[in-house]
């Protein structure tokens, strides 16, 4: 993780680990970091016994309001990269970004191109 904070630190004001327990191949991990425009992203990963991962990815704006959330929950059966999937607004679509890597780097591209006021 420090490796990803470190490659996206521009774009990064700060970052909190609030949950980090790992137990031989068993992972539980949450995290929040607070972008340059301070919207916020919730970081929550779990890693089994049986290797099966879940994920989800809550980006807010300032005033807590969703950007985009990835996760990997199975209600979506109908959808390409099920069960990857990212909502925006009430909408749910494919998702090929399934990992804070792939999330950050999108984060990362949508903050540079914001127009500087």
């Amino acid at each position: 993780m420090l490796d990803l904070i470190a490659r996206y630190e521009p774009f990064i004001k700060s970052f909190h680990v609030f949950l980090y327990e790992q137990e031989g191949e068993m992972l539980r991990f949450k995290a929040q970091l607070t972008f340059m425009n301070d919207s916020k992203l919730f970081i929550k990963e779990y890693v089994f016994e049986n290797k099966e991962r879940k994920y989800a990815y809550h980006w807010i704006d300032t005033s807590g309001n969703l950007i985009c959330r990835w996760d990997n929950a199975n209600h979506w059966p109908d959808i390409s990269t099920s069960p990857h999937h990212k909502h925006t607004g009430s909408n749910v679509f494919e998702s090929i970004e399934t990992s804070v890597g792939d999330v950050l780097n999108r984060i990362s591209e949508k903050l540079e191109n914001k127009p500087k006021g």
